[in-house]
């Protein structure tokens, strides 16, 4: 009985914790897309909605704000592998 209720329970939660999840930042090596739409899409899923791209020395740089803490971010994209490579806080 005290288990079935657990589970009971911990599917009721779910639902609950799924915002913090979709709120995390992307990390290096998440696949974000190659095209902007695709990518742009993804990264305010991912709790960064974009601002901007632009190119930058071959990468795909998406200026994005954190959604958590509201502090302007810079998402480096590989555009053959739509890869994350890097992430820095914004200059």
């Amino acid at each position: 009985m005290t288990i079935k209720f657990l589970t009971v329970l911990t599917l009721a939660a779910m639902p609950l914790l799924a915002p913090v999840a979709a709120t995390a930042m992307p990390a290096v090596g998440d696949m974000i897309g190659t095209d902007p739409d695709t990518a742009k899409v993804a990264l305010e899923l991912a709790g960064c909605p974009i601002d901007e791209f632009e190119a930058e020395d071959g990468k795909i740089e998406a200026k994005c704000t954190d959604a958590a803490t509201g502090n302007a971010m810079e998402v480096y994209i590989d555009p053959a592998s739509g890869n994350v490579t890097q992430i820095k806080d914004a200059d």
